[in-house]
């Protein structure tokens, strides 16, 4: 695998581990902090990740007015970019490193 290739790789495999940390930590807060929405959202998700991911992106956290909820959302949020960033860049790569 080219060096170049290698790289958005890199940056997108941290990203997932970086979301892994902070899905955790989201839903600790929730039941912590906020038991009738973590129990709202719990019911209604197939897949709980996919209900913290949901929840995250929609901006809900907003509305709860907690503030250090809100900064692990927003982090959540800048890791979410640099994901799609990274595996772009790496999917051009591939494309681009067949024309070679």
């Amino acid at each position: 695998m080219p060096l170049f290739l290698l790289v958005p790789f890199a940056v997108f495999f941290g990203c997932v581990l970086g979301q892994f940390y902070l899905v955790r930590k989201v839903r600790r807060a929730l039941v912590a902090r906020h038991p009738a929405l973590w129990l709202q959202l719990s019911d209604k998700a197939l897949f709980i990740d996919n209900a913290i991911f949901s929840f995250v992106l929609k901006k809900r956290d907003k509305a709860l007015g907690d503030p250090a909820l809100s900064a692990i959302t927003g982090r959540m949020r800048k890791l979410q970019i640099v994901a799609i960033v990274a595996w772009a860049a790496y999917g051009i790569g591939i494309v681009t490193a067949g024309f070679r």
